[in-house]
């Protein structure tokens, strides 16, 4: 076994959970620093009204990139049963046909994305004072889309084998070349926002590049030949089967956050601007979190196909433990600094720190609920009812958010009853993900697994 793969069937749990999430809690952190790079340098070289430009784009591309990113769940999915029952063949047409797919996909969202970017951002009602500069950004950011896609199915693959750090080495790569481009285009451009987002479009493909080039100097069942490519049309209905629930999940979170900026641009640049400065530190705490979610998928998915069955509940419990641990640390640690740090996006802006700091207080405050569904999420993904989280999502975060906003925001239109939302429906999705996960484990308890 390669030295940087780790073997997920065999073993210590708990410290090869660690290992495994510890590349990629630090490759979603540095994607987070470096997205919130892009509004330090704006906020520094820039205006309070650039930063409320990119900010005012944030659901949008929420909603239409990172839903269909989602997909790659069907291929972790799929891909993690494959290996960890030496199905060899099948392997290599998930990874051959994801890639593929993946380059299809990004494609078609360019096309929308770039003829619907001015229409977008009227649904959300962007403030005049922004429009323009969203309206650049998101063309900008919409072009390199296919490069996202690729980047993220790619990664995808790769960890599901037990190599979590290239993944990260690839992201330091191209998020360091978004650095540089985002002061040297800043010093060039008067434009700020255009710059910042030609140096993430040069970055986005930079590690699209750097992941395509490693799968296919992969060996085993994962490699890539890309004189050969095979797409396999059941491999692709098996990755929609189970990647479609995982994108509409991903999806519901963010149609239900296009309906609080909508509130949240009522608030002008200072609310825009606030809300985007701490979303940027609340994916400081996602950075975390979040990677015990990918790690229960990885884990419990091969273990489910090697028919380690003693393992899986070792998996589920470390990994909720873990999120839970991290979520209460950093975020109440974070809000604690929560000025401060505000401070480093809006310097001299004190009506949007002040912002900031309300949406802090109900959503960092609370992440250890946010982590407790990742995690639940994320493990009956792995079993193979992907379904099962997309409806839980439709009821406890889309539908309750959508009746927050519908009647009780409108008697209590305040910058704080706005977020309270998240909360609320958090804890609502915690209740009803530990019933419907508590089911799905029962019946595997009683030799029920079901079959991809």
């Amino acid at each position: 076994m390669k030295s940087k793969e780790i073997d997920i069937l065999h073993g210590p749990l708990l410290s090869s959970i660690l290992r495994y999430s510890l590349p990629v809690m630090l490759g979603s952190l540095i994607q987070v620093l470096f997205n919130a790079a892009d509004l330090m340098v704006v906020g520094q070289m820039g205006s309070e009204q650039s930063v409320a430009a990119i900010g005012a784009t944030a659901p949008i591309v929420g909603l239409l990139v990172t839903s269909f990113v989602g997909l790659s769940g069907g291929t972790n999915i799929i891909l993690a049963r494959y290996l960890g029952g030496d199905d060899r063949e099948n392997a290599h047409k998930t990874v051959d046909t994801s890639m593929i797919a993946s380059v299809g996909i990004g494609l078609l969202l360019t096309v929308v994305g770039i003829l619907f970017a001015g229409d977008f951002l009227r649904l959300t009602a962007c403030p005049d004072t922004c429009f323009e500069d969203s309206k650049s950004y998101l063309i900008l950011y919409f072009s390199g889309i296919p490069a996202i896609m690729l980047y993220n199915f790619g990664s995808s693959i790769i960890r599901v084998t037990g190599d979590s750090k290239r993944p990260l080495y690839y992201l330091i790569a191209s998020g360091l070349l978004n650095v540089v481009l985002n002061v040297i285009f800043c010093l060039i451009l008067e434009r700020k926002v255009l710059a910042v987002g030609i140096a993430t479009l040069a970055s986005q493909c930079l590690g699209a590049g750097l992941v395509t080039l490693h799968i296919a100097r992969m060996t085993g069942p994962c490699h890539m030949d890309l004189r050969a490519l095979r797409f396999d049309g059941k491999i692709l209905g098996k990755i929609l089967r189970y990647g479609a629930p995982c994108a509409l999940t991903t999806s519901l979170y963010a149609l239900s956050n296009l309906q609080i900026q909508s509130a949240i641009n009522a608030y002008g640049d200072a609310g825009i601007a606030g809300s985007a400065a701490a979303s940027s530190i609340e994916g400081m705490v996602v950075a975390f979190t979040g990677s015990f979610g990918v790690a229960a998928l990885a884990f419990i998915g091969q273990n489910l196909g090697a028919g380690n069955s003693h393992r899986v509940r070792s998996i589920i419990l470390y990994c909720l433990s873990l999120g839970i641990g991290f979520g209460l640390v950093l975020g109440l640690g974070l809000y604690a600094l929560g000025r401060p740090l505000l401070g480093l996006y809006v310097p001299g802006r004190e009506q949007a720190v002040e912002y900031g700091l309300i949406r802090m207080k109900y959503i960092l405050a609370f992440y250890a609920v946010a982590s407790v569904n990742t995690v639940l999420v994320s493990s009956q993904q792995a079993f193979g009812h992907s379904a099962v989280p997309m409806l839980t999502s439709v009821l406890s975060i889309l539908g309750v958010r959508v009746l927050w906003m519908a009647f009780v925001y409108p008697n209590h239109m305040t910058y704080d009853w706005l977020f309270l939302c998240y909360t609320v429906t958090w804890c609502l999705s915690m209740l009803v993900h530990i019933i419907t996960f508590g089911i799905i484990f029962i019946r595997y308890r009683h030799g029920h697994v079901k079959a991809l």
